[in-house]
């Protein structure tokens, strides 16, 4: 958002809404980039993803999707599906490509309905006279600090990246929706990400949740 022009509030339906939460975003990048600049070394928690990526995240991606509600509709493309644009002949090989840069997640997991299934370290153990006892349960894994680390730094460049530009955000989401059959991809409305988090505070918990409840809105009326 730092590099497009404001949204005009009377002409882009919720756009002081979207502006709230775009500089929402934005503290919470600065103030992730303050925490890693201070690591002086040391792993980050991952109190960090729960914290700040997880809420800047839901913030953003609603706005996101109400900012794809205000664009003009795709013209179909003309490129048949599956052709594979042919490379000139002689030419070198192609070079090894670059690492895919990391990109914004659009959706969310919705929460899926309980099941009877318990793990088998859940479970309740019967011991019987003269069996052997059950295994004891695995310890948990300990996260990777290098992967934890390379995991958040990931997470937050797709983070600023979509923030700077958060039309072509949404321009990505317009294309992602007409690849996929209704319903269309969906956020979790009702348990929304983040919404706890320490640093949104009073006033972070109401642009969230008011963002939540317009997108909500739009995406009952478009279906």
């Amino acid at each position: 958002m730092s590099q497009t022009p404001p949204l005009p509030d009377d002409d882009v339906p919720h756009g002081a809404l979207i502006e709230e939460g775009g500089r929402l975003v934005r503290w919470l990048i600065t103030e992730m980039r303050a925490l890693f600049a201070g690591l002086a070394g040391q792993p980050p928690g991952l109190a960090w993803l729960r914290q700040y990526i997880i809420p800047a995240e839901a913030v953003l991606r609603r706005a996101v999707h109400l900012i794809a509600d205000t664009l003009p509709p795709l013209e179909p493309s003309t490129r048949p599906r599956g052709s594979v644009r042919p490379r000139a002949g002689g030419g070198p090989a192609p070079q090894a490509r670059k690492p895919r840069a990391p990109v914004f997640r659009l959706t969310e997991p919705l929460s899926r309905p309980p099941t009877n299934y318990l793990p088998v370290n859940q479970r309740h153990r019967i011991s019987v006279a003269g069996d052997a006892p059950p295994p004891p349960a695995p310890p948990p894994r300990k996260p990777d600090p290098a992967r934890l680390q390379a995991r958040l730094l990931r997470r937050l460049a797709a983070l600023e990246a979509a923030w700077d530009d958060p039309v072509a955000a949404a321009e990505r989401l317009l294309r992602l929706r007409a690849r996929t059959p209704r319903p269309a991809p969906a956020l979790a409305f009702h348990k929304i990400p983040g919404l706890k988090a320490e640093p949104l505070r009073t006033d972070g918990q109401r642009i969230l949740q008011d963002l939540n409840t317009a997108a909500r809105t739009a995406a009952l009326n478009s279906s």
